[in-house]
């Protein structure tokens, strides 16, 4: 009898993490979920930020490069538009992979691309809206083999890399790349953060 008690017990314990485990999954979807895809090639204010991209003087490999030497591990990162002026975003974790985002401190570092060099000013995420994107983007990142400047690195030769940032789609966890090619299209790539794998995002 005290055999198929403790059975059973084990049995309630696995099913009870089981059941956590896929509340937190759903949750973490359902997050991601509620971010907006960033516009790619027919946004007007993507076209315009292209036109802006040939002023950087850093591009977005050496600007998280930069980051997480000085603030931790990249999360994710982007050029934009700020009144004008060509910005560029990291977002970093300063405790890297091995805390969560409860533990971690998680930061942008941002400012003028177009000046050499580089001289970002570090916030430090207090507000709810933030304090969500960033601990999302870390857990994927913690949960992927590739890091962000591996996922840039991979489709480096197709144009120039302007935003990066984990997201999930199909239930499995990749990192969309936006690229600006020449003729000032864009077009989004989802890299595998598991495999590498590159495919056209839809």
């Amino acid at each position: 009898m005290q055999s198929s008690k403790t059975d059973f017990n084990s049995e309630k314990q696995f099913s009870m993490k089981t059941s956590v485990a896929a509340i937190l999954t759903a949750a973490l979807v359902a997050v991601v979920a509620s971010f907006p895809a960033t516009a790619a090639g027919d946004d007007q204010s993507a076209r315009d930020l292209i036109v802006k991209l040939k002023e950087s003087k850093i591009s977005l490999a050496d600007g998280i490069r930069q980051s997480e030497k000085q603030y931790g591990l990249a999360i994710s990162a982007k050029f934009e538009l700020e009144d004008g002026a060509l910005n560029l975003s990291v977002y970093n974790a300063k405790e890297g992979r091995g805390k969560d985002a409860e533990h971690n401190v998680l930061t942008e570092a941002a400012g003028d691309a177009s000046k050499s060099p580089w001289t970002p000013k570090l916030e430090v995420f207090e507000d709810k809206e933030h304090l969500t994107r960033s601990a999302m983007q870390l857990t994927l990142v913690q949960t992927s083999k590739l890091g962000v400047a591996d996922a840039v690195k991979k489709v480096a030769n197709r144009g120039t890399v302007y935003s990066v940032a984990p997201a999930i789609v199909g239930n499995a966890a990749v990192y969309e790349v936006l690229i600006a090619a020449p003729d000032g299209k864009s077009t989004k790539f989802a890299v595998d953060a598991r495999t590498g794998n590159v495919a056209v995002a839809k």
